[in-house]
């Protein structure tokens, strides 16, 4: 049976899942990659639209909304005497050269771009990671150079976007990995109480055909950009409800009479 073919029959049948149990390491590692390449896609899609909504408004909002500032000597200068903090749909972006706010009252905010006296902070997904401007030598920048600066960055987008799709992959196939590890330990216990007669590695290939509905599931949600409560608990509970039937569908063996 083909490896598609095998997705399809894991999303309906533990049956078809246990009989997978004795097939080759190696297809079953491919399989998990699959699983893996699946769940990553509506983030990579979701942070690929996010970086060109986000440069773009950087870019645009720079040019049209904000006020003029220079850097120089490594500190912002401005002739504000308030912080000039600008909302868009998409990003919020703060001009501060008085020193109101530091990235402690900044990390809650949404996407933000803080350019505050000594440092820029960056704030993505409500996790915050400052910049001193020294870190780029004694740099000399005005309003006009940053927002050329943000166009520029429009054709390296995808490039950034790829290397970031691969180090998000890298992590998700491990952290499927380590999931298909703890539930195979799961897996053996409940082999022992079902009295089948079961390897461990035989119960691992079985976890990690049990592993679709649930990817598939967490799929079509973060597709739609729907949060669900407790997922994570959610994800455990299918998972191993899945393993429990597919081992529960292996036929025990009868004793031979004399």
């Amino acid at each position: 049976m083909n490896i598609f073919k095998q997705f399809y029959r894991s999303i309906y049948s533990p049956k078809d899942i246990a009989s997978f149990r004795s097939q080759g390491i190696w297809k079953t590692i491919s399989f998990l990659l699959i699983l893996s390449i699946v769940a990553s896609i509506p983030t990579i899609y979701y942070l690929s639209k996010s970086m060109n909504e986000g440069i773009h408004t950087l870019a645009s909002t720079l040019e049209e909304d904000v006020p003029d500032f220079r850097i120089e000597d490594n500190t912002l200068h401005s002739d504000m005497k308030e912080p000039s903090v600008t909302n868009t749909e998409d990003l919020t972006i703060i001009v501060d050269s008085t020193g109101t706010y530091n990235e402690k009252n900044i990390s809650s905010s949404g996407n933000t771009v803080a350019l505050l006296p000594k440092e820029f902070v960056i704030v993505t997904a409500g996790q915050s990671q400052s910049f001193e401007y020294s870190y780029f030598g004694n740099i000399q920048a005005s309003k006009s150079d940053l927002a050329a600066l943000a166009k520029s960055f429009d054709s390296m987008v995808p490039l950034f976007t790829s290397i970031m799709a691969v180090i998000f992959f890298i992590f998700l196939a491990a952290s499927k990995a380590i999931e298909a590890f703890i539930l195979a330990i799961f897996g053996t216990v409940f082999a022992r109480i079902l009295g089948r007669e079961l390897t461990y590695g035989q119960t691992w290939r079985i976890t990690v055909y049990s592993m679709t509905i649930p990817t598939i599931f967490f799929f079509i949600m973060d597709s739609l950009e729907t949060n669900v409560p407790n997922g994570s608990m959610l994800n455990w509970f299918i998972s191993l409800f899945i393993v429990f039937l597919s081992i529960k569908e292996i036929e025990t063996k009868k004793p031979i009479k004399e």
